[in-house]
């Protein structure tokens, strides 16, 4: 298993994924591979002296203390080329945004640089015209995202393709593109689902190239849209890249809406969309729901008869292993609550039967408590290091703490949720991918 590194700030992920495409089309077809029967492209890891150098360049600027080249071309010649290749980051982002702002002297500065030193890989300028042209297209768009409001409140409200006695497959937090999302993917393919659902978040910025490559086309190698309806709420990741390739993709999926509702005459899986509002540099702020989504998820809920709800999200409600915002704004403490979700949505969730989410890569059993049972899911793929366990931070959230992700080498275990529908009763089973016959925890509902 391969080790990424993730940031939760759009510019940071954004050179991710800048660094990610060239490299992965420079190296495609050595390293493509296939799934399925099909080939696809492997995601560059660590190994990789230009990702490597990206992640160390900007650990730096995260900590605000950004690396600073070196001053003479007789101090670049002691730096390896892949020891050279932080440096090179740190430059071709100075690039970037020069050509962002059309400041001629600084492109021509910039440039100078590079040639001067002689060290970086020509890649890294394609880096940096990538990058530009993902912030352009963004400022293009006004900063906004295309979400979509209903013209009606009934909208996107989906009948007809959620059988009686249904197996509905859930995992998040899987858009990696690395070899364990396929794997996982796969474990869940055996299990025949009739529906599958992701809870979001396409490492790092979901771009077009990132949804296509390390989502989409892994999807459907193991998944037919057009014969399993599918579906991928908005993370924060999802939204770093200003949200069009996501809109892209669930246009892909046949998905209406970033927020919908599935069911039949039992159960409602009510997907709502709280990656939205955490686009914020750094998380600042506790995402929330639209007022719109807002007025659209009560009436599913006051209309919903006999049917059961299931909640589905990216975000949490609340938190025992982190913190809503993480890491918490400097010289304040970390909040166990989003406070927000629960004002809009409190009054509602004691007729929740599950909400289910993701966005921290772990799987937590919560006990019951503010009115709802809900369970983390957010360990699909991402990989999380044993050397750097979760740890309480929140002691005052009630948590199953015998129940943790397992260790597989030197990372924890990933896994899925199998739902299975039997009329107005349901089984959900929580699997590791270590075990795809034994699930690690059950809940009867």
């Amino acid at each position: 298993m391969a080790h990424l590194e993730q940031f939760r700030d759009p510019d940071l992920s954004l050179w991710q994924s800048a660094v990610d495409e060239v490299v992965a089309k420079h190296t495609g077809a050595a390293r493509a591979e296939s799934v399925g029967g099909k080939p696809v492209i492997q995601r560059p890891d660590s190994s990789d002296s230009m990702v490597e150098g990206a992640i160390v360049d900007l650990k730096a600027e995260s900590a605000n203390q950004p690396l600073q080249p070196p001053a003479t071309t007789a101090q670049a010649a002691t730096e390896g080329v892949g020891a050279f290749a932080q440096f090179c980051s740190t430059a071709a982002r100075q690039l970037a945004w020069a050509k962002i702002r059309g400041d001629q002297a600084q492109i021509a500065a910039c440039e100078a640089q590079f040639a001067k030193y002689g060290q970086c890989d020509s890649g890294w300028l394609e880096v940096a015209e990538k990058y530009a042209q993902f912030q352009l297209q963004i400022k293009l768009q006004g900063g906004k995202v295309p979400y979509r409001v209903y013209k009606s409140i009934d909208d996107f409200v989906i009948d007809g393709k959620l059988p009686a006695n249904a197996k509905v497959g859930i995992v998040g937090d899987w858009g990696t593109g690395d070899n364990t999302a396929k794997q996982v993917l796969a474990q869940m393919a055996r299990k025949k689902p009739d529906v599958v659902i992701h809870l979001g978040d396409i490492y790092y910025s979901c771009t077009d190239f990132e949804a296509q490559s390390y989502f989409l086309q892994i999807w459907k190698t193991y998944f037919d849209p057009a014969k399993i309806p599918s579906f991928t709420l908005s993370g924060n990741h999802d939204m770093f890249g200003g949200g069009q390739p996501y809109y892209k993709l669930i246009d892909g999926l046949n998905q209406p809406a970033s927020y919908c509702c599935l069911r039949n005459d039992n159960w409602q899986f009510v997907m709502i969309d709280t990656g939205l509002h955490d686009r914020t540099p750094g998380g600042c702020e506790p995402t929330f729901l639209e007022d719109t989504e807002l007025a659209w998820v009560k009436q599913r809920i006051a209309t919903a008869g006999a049917r059961k709800t299931v909640l589905l999200s990216h975000h949490q409600l609340f938190t025992r292993y982190s913190h809503i915002v993480d890491p918490p704004p400097l010289g304040q403490p970390g909040m166990a609550v989003n406070q927000k979700l629960q004002q809009q949505l409190g009054d509602v969730l004691p007729q929740a039967a599950l909400w289910l989410w993701g966005h921290e890569h772990d799987f937590v059993v919560y006990e019951k408590q503010m009115g709802v049972l809900a369970r983390c899911l957010g360990h699909g793929a991402f990989p999380v290091l044993v050397s750097k366990p979760p740890k309480v931070q929140h002691p005052e959230i009630a948590a199953n703490d015998a129940i943790r992700p397992g260790q597989n080498g030197n990372f924890f275990c990933h896994g899925y949720a199998i739902m299975e529908l039997n009329g107005c009763e349901a089984t959900v089973s929580y699997y590791q991918d270590t075990d795809e016959d034994n699930p690690q925890w059950v809940d009867k509902l």
